[in-house]
Parts: structure tokens; sequence; C-alpha cells
């Protein structure tokens, strides 16, 4: 075994989608939104919301792909507009991001005005049909008061005046923004929750062990790991149910088994990766594969899931 076999697993994983209920509904109702918009031009509003790492930039790059950009004669056409909101938003850098994602040479040339006016006419020549605002967020973290009512105002003007489906994309304290703006809110009637997977029940459990499995597969390993209920649940406090810290988890368990030589993924391993890829600092009775783990969620301050 050698490092050709990580890189080959590392490659795989990355391109991944693993298709559980949560993620494939999400998925159904975003390709929905955008259908709907291109069969009978009807705008359908999304917004989208849940923890980091729990797969919203999956879905974001699985919708480029599905929908990617076309040349036809001189233009460049977009069927879906992928936008990041700048981390301190304004009006008029907020038009300049929707410019520049739009391959506008001019995006900063021009007063906010001018800069909405040539986004409109862009939208309409690049035959956008849907647009995705990623990283909302930092529109509650930065957009106080009036600027915050002020950039709401002109994106709620841009989505009318567009009349293109928009997911509006981020963090679950996002929907302040809808809570700040009545009209805003109006437009984005619908939520989807992207959630992290949980232990609640033998339901939950079993989605999460068939999620441990499918990635486990791709490392491409021929002794694959001994689930039991008990291990499940420790990867779970492992990765407070987030798929991207599950990836990291098991990327990080299949070096360990190449730089060791060894043959399969343990306990024993997985308490080294945790160690090395989520929470160096932790103790013994806070790793979750260690034997005297005490089982609780590691989402205090200091701890590798506390969101402040």
């Amino acid at each position: 075994m050698n490092n050709e076999t990580y890189f080959k697993a590392l490659q795989k994983i990355r391109h991944l989608i693993v298709l559980h209920p949560n993620y494939a509904a999400a998925m159904y109702e975003l390709t929905n939104s955008f259908k709907q918009q291109n069969a009978i031009g009807i705008p359908k509003n999304i917004l989208c919301i849940g923890p980091s790492g729990v797969g919203k930039s999956t879905l974001i790059n699985q919708l480029r792909l599905r929908y990617s950009n076309m040349q036809d004669e001189d233009t460049e056409i977009v069927p879906v507009l992928i936008v990041k909101t700048p981390s301190k938003p304004t009006v008029k850098n907020f038009s300049e991001a929707f410019l520049t994602a739009l391959g506008d040479p001019l995006s900063g040339k021009g007063s906010a005005m001018d800069k909405t006016n040539r986004l409109i006419k862009l939208l309409k020549k690049k035959r956008v049909k849907m647009m995705v605002v990623d990283e909302l967020q930092h529109f509650v973290e930065h957009g106080k008061g009036n600027v915050l009512r002020e950039v709401s105002d002109w994106l709620k003007n841009v989505i009318d005046d567009a009349q293109i489906s928009t997911i509006l994309m981020g963090l679950q304290r996002c929907e302040e923004v809808l809570f700040s703006n009545e009209q805003i809110r109006r437009r984005f009637s619908q939520t989807i929750l992207l959630k992290p997977f949980s232990i609640e029940n033998p339901e939950e459990i079993s989605i999460l062990s068939s999620v441990i499995r499918e990635l486990d597969t791709q490392l491409g390993l021929s002794n694959q790991i001994k689930l039991s209920e008990e291990l499940i649940i420790r990867f779970y406090y492992a990765t407070n149910g987030l798929i991207d810290y599950l990836v990291k988890l098991l990327l990080g368990a299949l070096e360990i088994v190449i730089k060791e030589n060894k043959r399969s993924i343990t306990m024993k391993i997985l308490e080294k990766s945790f160690l090395t890829n989520i929470w160096r600092e932790c103790s013994p009775s806070q790793n979750p594969f260690n034997t005297k783990f005490v089982p609780k969620n590691l989402d205090k301050a200091t701890m590798p899931f506390h969101v402040g």
C-alpha cells in the first residue's frame, strides 16, 4: 500500500455525492426551481440554510456542473449564476460581486446605480435562469441597521427586476435577513434546512451508517470498518453529524493506515485520526474513539464544534 492509494481515494471522495435523504430532497427542490424557471419563466425562490460542513457547497458545485456555462456565438450563456456575499456587504460591492461573476471586465467601475443597471442587462443577455447567493450570513455578521436594510432592499429589487429563480444560501442565522425585511421574506416563503446526521432514532442511525459505509467503500481498503451501533454513535460524536468532518476523519484514517502499513481502519487508528484532523488538544475522555470517552456533544467553548 502506498501514497497512490491515498491520492486515488482522495480524488474519489472529493467528487463523491452521497445521496442521503436530506441532501437528495434539497437537490430535488433546487433543480425543480431551475426547471420551473426554464420551462415557464416563473421564478421559484428558496432559502437554503444549514451549519457549516453539512453539504451546502456540494449542492452548489452540483448545480454548477449540472447546468454549466455554454458558448452561443459571441455570448457566454450562464444558466446558474453563483455569487458569494461580500464579507462586508454594501450595495456597491454586492453589485460588483454579481458583475464579476458574470464576467464584466468593468465590474469595479461606475456608481451603484450604474452597476445595478448593467447587472440587469447582463442577466438577460447571458440568459441566467437561477441566481445562487452564497454566504448570506455576512449580512447578519456585518450588515447592521440602515446598511442591512439598504442592501436587502437592493437585493429584493434585483430579484424583482430580473424575474429569475433565486436561492439564498448560508448558515441558519442568515434567516435574520428575512426577519429584517418583510418584502424579502414574502419572496422566500420556502426554506430548506440541511441538517447534520443524527442518532435520535434507529432510522437516523441507519442513515448515518449507510453514509459511513459508502465513504469507507470509496477508500478502497480490502478490509472494511466493522461497524456496530456503538461505533456509529462514536462517529456521530466525533463529527457532530457533519459530512465534511466524516470525510476528514476517514481520509486521515486512511493516511495512517498507509503510513503504518496496516490492513484496515481500527478504533485506535480512528482515535489517532480524530487527534490529527479534528481536535488535537482533546483529552482521552474527550476523544470519541478512546475507551475512556464520555458520550457528549463536543460543542462547548474551545471544543471543535462550538459555534460562537
